[in-house]
């Protein structure tokens, strides 16, 4: 178990890196990107429909990367899991195959 003196040691020199990060000046913003090219009518009406029910199309993107990147992680957090569902995939495909 670490001593109060090394604990506040620690924070010291974590107060130190944030005020030199504070002292850093701030990126600059990134340019906004161009004006997307005009959008279809389907495409249009969905967007308008998604406002509509207070969803944005970022939080879709945000939650599509999420799911992506869970996604991609699955088989080193749960490999027995994901060779399940390989074997149950590949059953239903050889089954659906064979009619």
């Amino acid at each position: 178990m670490a001593t109060k003196a090394q604990l506040e040691a620690e924070l010291a020199e974590l107060k130190s890196q944030l005020a030199a990060s504070d002292a850093k000046p701030a990126p600059k913003p990134a340019p906004e990107p161009e004006s997307e090219p005009e959008q279809t009518d389907e495409q249009s009406a969905f967007t308008a429909l998604l406002k509509e029910h207070g969803v944005d199309t970022q939080d879709i993107d945000a939650l599509w990367a999420q799911f992506s990147s869970e996604l991609s992680d699955l088989p080193e957090k749960k490999p027995l899991l994901t060779a399940v569902a390989a074997f149950g995939l590949g059953f239903a495909l050889g089954r659906m195959s064979k009619s």
